[in-house]
């Protein structure tokens, strides 16, 4: 499995892809659901099991998949949190 992901670079940029897709999405439409970016993500992966020919592993790139798009949701999910939590006690100090 290590020879595959230093063989095909492109599973890489996939992941950078994943990554970069769930956190724009997630900073800028805050309402969307978090659960819809991990199905999509995960159908990702699938997709690119097929597109490798590789269905085998196709557990082993979904899982992958649903691990790398969850970082950026919590972290922006966590970063509107922060925000709002902010804002309510900003207003509680000037009344």
């Amino acid at each position: 499995m290590v020879f595959y992901l230093l063989l095909y670079w492109h599973f890489l940029v996939m992941i950078m892809l994943v990554i970069i897709f769930a956190g724009m999405i997630t900073f800028l439409f805050p309402w969307f659901s978090s659960i819809v970016l991990l199905i999509l993500s995960g159908l990702i992966g699938f997709v690119y099991s097929i597109f490798i020919d590789y269905k085998d592993a196709s557990f082993f790139f979904i899982s992958i998949n649903l691990v790398v798009s969850s970082i950026p949701i919590l972290l922006i999910r966590y970063l509107h949190f922060l925000k709002r939590k902010a804002e309510e006690m900003e207003e509680g100090s000037f009344n």
